[in-house]
This record gives C-alpha cells, sequence and structure tokens, in this order.
C-alpha cells in the first residue's frame, strides 16, 4: 500500500495546484496580480539578458549565483506565454518534490504526514507558491536530503543548490564524522568552483550578485526589523519603509544597528551548530532534524525574510515529518509543526495585508507580521532544543554512519 501514492492526496495536490495556478493567472481573481506576476516579469527580463550570453549588468535586483540563470530560461523551452510557462515548470518542480517524498516515505517505512505536510502545508502559501524559483531549489534540496545516503551524493546535490540559491549549503550541518563532511563538503565545492568557473568562463558578470548583495538593507519582513514594523504602529518609532534593492526596507533611527546585529547573529549561529556537532551523538533521524534546524537559523538570521523564503522551510519540515519515528529521543516535530502554522500566516501576509506593514503602518496586518516571525523565532529555538536533546552523548559516543542509519530506517 505504501507503494501507491494515495488517491485522497493526489487529488488534493491536483485541486489545490490547478486552483494556485488560476489564481495566479487570475482566471479565477483574486486581486493582487502584480505580487504574483511582478518577480516572473523580472525573471522574463532577465532571461533574454541571459539568452544573450551574459549576467545581468549593473542590476541591483540581481541578487543570485550564477546558475539561478536555469530556471530563469528554461521556461522558454515551452511554447506559450513566459509567465503561463514558469507557472507551469514550478508546477512540475511542486509535483517532483511530493513524490520524492512519497518515494522516500515507501523506502523507508516513514510517515504519510510529510507528504500531507507538502500537499497541503506549501499550498497554504497561496500562488506565491508556483511564482516563485524557489520551489525549483526546494526539489534539489529534497533530493539532497531524500534521493541518496551518500555524503558524496549529497554533496553533489548540496553544490548545486548552492550555485542556485546558497541556502541548502545549510543541508551539510547534518554529516557526522570527518570523513562524511569530507565526502560531502568537498563534492559540493568541486561542484560550486565548477560551475561557477564555468559561468565566469561562459558569460560575463556571472559574480555581479555579490556587490548588489552588500548592498542591502534590512527587509521590513525580517525578524530584525520586526521591532520596528511594531514600533511604527505604536508610535514608538519615528521611522518608516521604503522600497530599495528589490523589496521594501527600513529605514530609520537603530536600522543600521540592528542590521550589523543580525549579519553577526549568522554566524553566532552558525558556532552554536558548530558546537553541537563537536558533542553530538548521532542517530538515524540526525541528518535531517539539524538541516532543519540549519535553514531555521539561516531564515530568522537574515537580513532579508522574503515570504517566499518559507518555501524553503516548508520543504525540509515535510522531509522531517515523513522521516520513520524512532526512538533516539526528541523529535523535530514541534518544530515542523510550528513552520506550518508560520507557513499559513505567510500566507495571509502576502499579499492581503502587506500594505499595513509594507507601506500605511497599520496595526492589522502588522500583527499578523509580528505572529509570524515570533513563531519562527520559538521554532529556531525549540529545533536547536530538541536537536541537542536527541543527540547528546549517553554514556558515551554511539556514532551510527550514514549508510547504517539509512538502513535502520528502512
Amino acid at each position: 500500500m505504501r507503494k501507491i501514492l494515495p488517491w485522497q492526496m493526489a487529488l488534493v495536490w491536483v485541486l489545490t495546484r490547478a486552483a494556485l495556478l488560476l489564481a495566479a493567472l487570475q482566471i479565477i481573481p483574486v486581486g493582487h496580480a502584480g505580487s504574483f506576476d511582478n518577480d516572473v516579469s523580472l525573471y522574463q527580463d532577465w532571461s533574454r539578458t541571459l539568452l544573450t550570453g551574459q549576467f545581468p549588468a549593473g542590476d541591483d535586483k540581481w541578487q543570485y549565483p550564477p546558475l539561478a540563470a536555469v530556471p530563469m530560461v528554461v521556461p522558454h523551452l515551452l511554447p506559450w506565454d513566459y509567465h503561463l510557462d514558469f507557472y507551469l515548470v514550478a508546477v512540475l518542480c511542486d509535483l517532483l518534490i511530493l513524490l520524492m517524498l512519497w518515494r522516500f516515505t515507501a523506502k523507508t517505512g516513514g510517515s504519510r504526514t510529510g507528504l500531507w505536510a507538502w500537499t497541503v502545508g506549501a499550498a497554504l502559501l497561496g500562488p506565491l507558491l508556483i511564482s516563485r524559483y524557489d520551489l525549483m531549489v526546494a526539489l534539489v534540496a529534497v533530493m539532497a536530503l531524500t534521493a541518496s545516503a551518500d555524503p558524496v551524493v549529497r554533496g553533489l546535490l548540496i553544490g548545486i543548490g548552492l550555485i542556485v540559491k546558497v541556502w541548502p549549503v545549510a543541508l551539510l550541518a547534518g554529516l557526522r564524522r570527518w570523513r562524511e563532511v569530507l565526502k560531502g563538503a568537498g563534492s559540493a565545492v568541486a561542484v560550486g568552483v565548477v560551475g561557477c568557473g564555468l559561468a565566469v568562463a561562459m558569460m560575463p558578470h556571472a559574480f555581479d550578485f555579490l556587490t548588489a548583495q552588500e548592498d542591502r538593507g534590512l527587509q521590513v519582513e525580517s525578524l530584525a526589523a520586526t521591532p520596528f514594523a511594531l514600533g511604527r504602529v505604536l508610535g514608538w518609532w519615528d521611522g518608516f519603509t521604503n522600497y530599495q534593492h528589490g523589496a521594501m526596507e527600513a529605514v530609520g533611527p537603530g536600522v543600521e544597528t540592528a542590521a550589523r546585529l543580525s549579519l553577526i547573529a549568522t554566524p553566532l549561529a552558525v558556532g552554536l551548530l558548530a558546537l553541537w556537532w563537536l558533542r553530538a551523538r548521532a542517530g538515524a533521524r540526525t541528518y535531517y532534524d539539524a538541516a532543519l534546524t540549519a535553514v531555521l537559523f539561516l531564515v530568522v538570521t537574515s537580513r532579508v525574510l522574503s515570504p517566499q523564503y518559507m518555501v524553503w522551510l516548508v520543504g525540509v519540515a515535510a522531509v522531517v515529518l515523513a522521516v520513520r519515528p524512532g526512538e533516539d529521543g526528541p523529535t523535530q516535530r514541534p518544530a515542523a509543526w510550528l513552520i506550518l502554522a508560520a507557513t499559513l500566516l505567510t500566507g495571509v501576509m502576502y499579499p492581503w495585508v502587506e500594505q499595513d506593514y509594507s507601506w500605511t503602518g497599520r496595526l492589522p496586518g502588522t500583527l499578523v507580521l509580528v505572529a509570524r516571525n515570533v513563531i519562527l523565532l520559538v521554532a529556531a529555538v525549540v529545533s536547536f532544543v530538541q536537536l541537542w536533546r536527541s543527540t547528546r552523548r549517553r554514556g558515551g559516543p554511539s556514532y551510527v554512519p550514514a549508510h547504517r542509519a539509512a538502513a535502520q530506517a528502512s
């Protein structure tokens, strides 16, 4: 039975994705068209430049590694309008994620909760889900988590994700023993170097995205900007928001300090993970659990927390929920459920009440933003605590190699 995707789940996936596609195309008139198709239009403009043999030059909105060109150019392989083609490619990637989760669940005897988490949870983002290229990156990340327990294979896939949108590098966190780390990180770096090298050799301006990233400020949706968003509503902060570097950013007293603290927070979070890594006793779930903690840390410490970042978290959370429950101690399930709650609030936030926190400083939408960010912060803390508790040493080390952990899970 586990080898067959449940028809109820397949039906829900078809109905929800059809609704998202029709809403993104405004065939179902949900309004806010620009909130969904503006980025797709931007991808289309960039793809035209990319097809001439160069990366966008002098464009502070181009903030992506070289392989980001692929998901932006691929829609040109289809014969229809670019927007429709992009949505169709995104829906295909969405389906592939579901099938990868199904394969992983069937192979390991895992829980179907993960399948439902992706089928329903990802849909909570609304048309945003299929109108950003983050879905393509999530596919690579889910493959890195579920396709193979071989650290070299995982590293190769993580390397591909690294040069598409950087964040999948966080999936290296769960690799145990120096041999696994060297194999996984080595293959990831090799893919990254080869990919970037080819991009530099074939197309000018391949690394322009690095300078564009440097100029970014504090996006209003980020955790570090939350006090300013709330302070503006309550009259405690004499600042404003402004559209710059492709996003709404906070401008005013204290913002520069908060942005610096956010930058410092990321290496501190990496330090916490390194401390955990040195003390941890690995189990069958460790690779997946550590991946969720690492991605949560990246998201909550980022100066930029665009709504589409939730696609990353839902993908990893779905894998965690699909992992077969064992006897390794505390699990990441509480953090995964918190992520799904934050995803629901994000689907409400953007674009339905975006004006409240981005432009006008009104209370209803700002409260949704604050609640979402508080939940994400709690999820990150809970995730790290659960990871630490589930892998702490009891009576000495008892490392379980990746291939043996996978065998135990199955």
